[in-house]
């Protein structure tokens, strides 16, 4: 007897009624050996009659008849099709018989082409079947389809349903091609893409009838990320890869100072790029879900859907490789103690457990079908959150794991590995496979928030015309100088989605976002879903609020968190611990503790069920960030507050780096200012020096009181002379921190790096805000540089070999010279110029720079994607300054303009070089001969970007940044070879010729001193370096000189 099967749908579904057919005609080729048919009825196999409702009789019987009633939905219901499943369902309610099976299509629709009544018509039969209590199944493609039904079939299979005879014997032992390798592989993939395929914050819209709502899709809102590498517009990343191992110098000339349009390196570039993938990010910057996303590709197209590698980009040449994920969190906590490294045997043998614990039907003995696929085919392996692994001597342990599995895995497989930047001391390191994810950018946003919209409208959860209307007013409010920095953050824009979804509007900044987020996530706690109560309405004890068990969850977070020290990811929070929290507000009732963790594993908001461990449930937040918020609530709420949050900053900074400055923000601007003041002992840097000299430690609590008032707010902390006071004072320890070099107590160069940003925030005292942001000093920040008859430019002959073997590669020829080149007296800048100097120059006279990214930098950084030309304009803007403004006439360079006739200039080569050496004759670098990475920002410093002027210690001519940081323009012609410049040495400084202002725009222009991603070798005194002047980049900006005029 045939197992009978009605298929209905619309003719909309043509193509996947077709291949519905082809998989069942599969099955049966499968499934007549073993004694089972399945016979497919459609439509298409009716004659056709006068009478539609003759025939639409004959489909009813059919209906009757059937084993299995199969729907499919995109756009619309029908009334037939509405018909045809009342029909089903009498019949099933009356016989038990047919099984009733409804899948609705998720892929996104063109708004412009949908009929409102056809979705309207979707809506009121998905309310219908929720009614029922009927599941419904999403799937976004036909190859997503046929899986899920080929998995119901088998399920039937299973219970007895469809009949298969067993077969003879048991058969030779099976290898990974065998029948239980493939089955083993397909329930594997199945519940991984089941999981990496749904989002991980809960069900969007917690105001509407939840019972309705299927979760978005992963798919549905991915916006494909990209690196911070920049390279040529036309240059593929692997021809860029090929000049960085070959060290070309025109990498060096025309990649890193920009002589051509350049653009992003994608994730999926990198990827497809290097064997082995290292991507670095921030918190919620997306590294997990880009891992997510290759994963879920690949799962599917081993499940058949081969299009979907079309998603991985045109460079994914690498095939269907068996996707791995490696929570590499799980894999630290079960090490043995000690410090010996793990093996990669350990590391597959987790993996099996920690699969099988999970739910993915694996174990030790089915790994082996993994492990064979891996090696003979190839696979991808996820290796999730290094910094999560504890500090950093457990991270090595891990890596040791991690290093031989690679070198052992085989040849066919890649690797991704992903950590927040503190966790990989080296920085990005392109070349070497070690990337940063960039932060979303103008078009990422908008096209984020449209496949939002879009998503919610394909769901039925918005109308379209409510969609547009909400998809203008999101683009217009990220535009806000308050919220745009957060809208480039992934998981941050997404929870501004989801408020802005559900609320109309936008919180004002990043502890209120968090804040609404938890209100949005309890609310789904207390909503009647179905039979199930609300929450409140279960637990019936008199007075009890949300806001009560959210004061638990604070506390529980809180707790977690302190115990969590030294791990930078969420803490598993076993079910007793939650049962016995909860118990004291529930009047000692562990049953209604136990139907508050049943409510939040069933809602899951604020916290998510991770499976069990030991035979106990496990539980975590969906995210680190809500972990932090969490336990800054509890925190704001002490009432030692302030000396709480000293003693935790003392203990374990880096630990508690969220945490405080959102507790503060939360406790408000005294309670706030209090704590950051506590942290630097209620003294000034002055007052504290009197008693002895700071050490690092003393250095990282400024910082943090400096993100607490940065996170409070200036608005908040100006409105009481008080909270101004403590303002000054932690910023004036921010200001000390920044030039005292390591050897000398002083911090970490990411430390002062991230000091000198927050100080811009705060207010950078070195700077005059009334006097064009210049240096706060008599002389504006010029540095007299004595004439010097016997300087000499250049490298000399006789120190080439020494250099060679100091910056580790042969110095050109053009920077040979054994002659004196004299310098005359000048004056040069103590600091590039800032981006705070910049924007008055732009501000002051309506200049239009040719790109905005010249100022969104912090203020007191070097400004940079500044042409040659739009430096020489900053000049001129500040010479006619120096000569007229009342705001500068009392200066020393004001009377050297306005009697002398000096003028404001980009220095010369030769300028540039004399104040670069520090009053070292013939010193490699500003500081001396040996290298360092404290003393510069270049590629060893391990910053990953530019940094506020002045982090570093400055030369003996009481200069900063001269190398590294960002490249300077000068105002000496290179000539027009990139390879070899036309004007060599000696350099006579009244040559005319090479300093002409008004050659030609092809000829290019000197630039000296490397920037932050160089290596020694061009980041040193002597390294000369050449770009057209309307060339720009992210490491070239300028400084400025003031020196005689020619026609003084």
């Amino acid at each position: 007897m045939p197992t009978k099967i009605f298929l209905a749908s619309s003719s909309e579904l043509l193509e996947e009624r077709k291949e519905f057919e082809i998989l069942v005609n599969r099955k049966n080729k499968l499934w007549q050996p073993q004694g089972a048919f399945v016979e497919l009825i459609v439509w298409e196999d009716f004659l056709d009659a006068l009478s539609r409702t003759r025939l639409q009789d004959e489909y009813n019987k059919a209906i009757r008849d059937c084993d299995i009633f199969v729907m499919l939905f995109s756009t619309k219901v029908g009334r037939y099709t509405a018909e045809e499943f009342e029909t089903a369902f009498e019949q099933f309610k009356a016989t038990g018989k047919p099984h009733i099976f409804t899948y609705f299509k998720t892929a996104l629709i063109d708004l412009d082409k949908v009929v409102q009544e056809d979705l309207m018509s979707l809506w009121a039969f998905q309310k219908k079947l929720d009614d029922l209590g009927h599941f419904r199944t999403p799937y976004r493609n036909i190859g997503e389809l046929k899986f899920e039904f080929n998995q119901q079939l088998d399920k039937l299979v299973a219970s007895g349903f469809i009949v298969l005879n067993s077969g003879p014997g048991d058969g030779p032992p099976p290898d990974e091609d065998s029948a239980e390798a493939n089955s083993v592989i397909a329930l594997y993939l199945h519940a991984l893409a089941t999981d990496l395929a749904g989002l991980k914050l809960g069900e969007i819209d917690a105001s509407a009838d939840p019972a309705r709502q299927t979760p978005l899709q992963l798919a549905d809102i991915y916006v494909p990320l990209d690196t911070t590498l920049q390279i040529a517009q036309e240059t593929t990343l692997a021809e860029w890869l090929a000049r960085a191992a070959s060290r070309q110098r025109d990498d060096v000339h025309q990649q890193r100072s920009g002589q051509r349009e350049t653009r992003p390196v994608s994730a999926l570039e990198a990827l497809a790029a290097h064997r082995q993938l290292t991507l670095l990010g921030k918190p919620g910057s997306g590294k997990s879900t880009f891992g997510a996303s290759v994963l879920l590709a690949l799962a599917q197209a081993w499940q058949g859907h081969l299009e979907e590698l079309a998603s991985l980009g045109d460079t994914w040449t690498h095939g269907k490789l068996l996707p791995i994920r490696v929570i590499l969190r799980r894999f630290a906590e079960q090490l043995p103690p000690g410090d010996k490294p793990a093996r990669a045997s350990e590391l597959w043998d987790f993996i099996a457990r920690d699969l099988d614990a999970a739910g993915y039907g694996m174990s030790p003995e089915t790994m082996k079908y993994v492990q064979r696929i891996a090696r003979k085919r190839g696979a991808l392996i996820l290796f999730d959150g290094l910094d999560e692994c504890g500090n950093r001597a457990s991270r090595e342990r891990v890596l040791a794991a991690v290093d031989e599995l690679m070198g052992s895995a085989g040849k066919a497989c890649r690797f991704v590995l992903c950590a927040r930047p503190y966790a990989w001391p080296g920085g990005a390191d392109p070349a070497q496979g070690v990337y940063a994810l960039a932060d979303l950018d103008d078009g990422q946003i908008e096209r984020f928030i449209r496949a939002w919209y879009a998503a919610l409208v394909t769901r039925g959860w918005r109308s379209p015309g409510d969609a547009e209307r909400k998809i203008d007013d999101l683009l217009a409010a990220r535009q806000r100088p308050d919220l745009l920095p957060l809208a480039r953050n992934p998981l941050l824009l997404t929870l501004m989605a989801t408020l802005h979804t559900n609320r109309g509007r936008l919180p004002d900044d990043r502890a209120d976002l968090y804040e609404e987020s938890v209100e949005l996530l309890m609310l789904r706690w207390n909503r009647q879903i179905g039979a199930d109560k609300a929450l409140l309405d279960e637990l019936a004890i008199p007075g009890l609020k949300l806001s009560d068990l959210r004061e638990v969850l604070e506390e529980v977070a809180f707790k977690v968190h302190a115990g969590n020290v030294g791990r930078e990811g969420t803490a598993d929070i076993g079910e007793d611990r939650l049962v016995r929290a909860f118990c004291p507000l529930l009047g000692k009732d562990r049953n209604k503790a136990a139907v508050v963790v049943e409510y939040i594993e069933k809602r899951a908001g604020l916290l998510i069920g991770q499976g069990e461990k030991d035979g106990e449930r496990q539980f975590t937040f969906p995210h680190r960030t809500f972990q932090e918020f969490l336990a800054a609530s509890f925190l704001a709420a002490q009432g030692d507050f302030a000396a709480q949050c000293a003693g935790l900053a003392r203990a374990a900074p880096t630990h508690w780096q969220v945490v405080l400055p959102l507790a503060a923000r939360l406790a408000k601007a005294e309670r706030g200012a209090s704590a950051a003041d506590e942290l630097v002992g209620g003294k000034s840097i002055v007052d504290f020096r009197k008693r002895g000299r700071p050490e690092e430690a003393d250095w990282t609590c400024a910082l943090l009181a400096g993100t607490q008032l940065q996170e409070i707010g200036l608005g908040a902390i100006n409105k009481s002379a008080r909270t101004q006071a403590i303002a000054e004072r932690v910023a004036g320890w921010l200001a000390a921190s920044l030039p005292v070099h390591p050897d000398d107590g002083g911090a970490p160069n990411r430390q002062r790096a991230q000091a000198g940003d927050v100080l811009a925030v705060l207010g950078d005292l070195r700077f005059d805000p009334e006097r064009f942001y210049l240096p706060a000093d008599e002389m504006l920040g010029f540095v007299r540089i004595a004439a010097d008859s016997e300087f000499r430019i250049g490298t000399r002959k006789a120190d080439a070999q020494r250099l060679a073997k100091i910056v580790g590669n042969e110095v050109d020829n053009d920077e040979i010279n054994d002659e004196p080149t004299p310098t005359p007296e000048f004056l040069i800048a103590r600091y590039p110029v800032t981006v705070a100097q910049f924007r008055a120059f732009v501000e002051a006279t309506q200049y239009e720079i040719g790109d905005a990214d010249a100022l969104r930098d912090a203020a007191s950084r070097p400004v940079r994607w500044v042409s040659w030309h739009e430096a020489i304009a900053y000049c001129d803007w500040l010479n006619d300054e120096l000569t007229s403004s009342p705001l500068l006439q009392d200066s020393e360079p004001s009377r050297l303009v306005r009697q002398r006739r000096w003028q404001v200039a980009l220095p010369s080569e030769l300028e540039w070089e004399k104040a670069a050496r520090g009053g070292l004759p013939d010193a490699v670098f500003s500081w001396g001969n040996e290298v360092d990475p404290a003393r510069a920002n270049y590629g060893d410093s391990e910053i990953g970007d530019t940094s506020a002027v002045g982090c570093f210690p400055a030369s003996d001519f009481g200069l900063h940044d001269m190398i590294g940081n960002v490249y300077e323009w000068t105002r000496s012609l290179w000539g027009t070879d990139w390879q070899k410049p036309d004007f060599g040495y000696p350099y006579r400084f009244d040559d005319g010729k090479r300093e002409a202002l008004d050659a030609r725009n092809d000829i290019l222009r000197v630039v000296r001193g490397g920037s932050w991603y160089d290596a020694r070798y061009v980041a040193r005194c002597a390294s000369r370096s050449g770009n057209v002047p309307g060339g720009r980049s992210n490491g070239l900006g300028f400084r400025v000189v003031l020196r005689s005029s020619p026609e003084a």
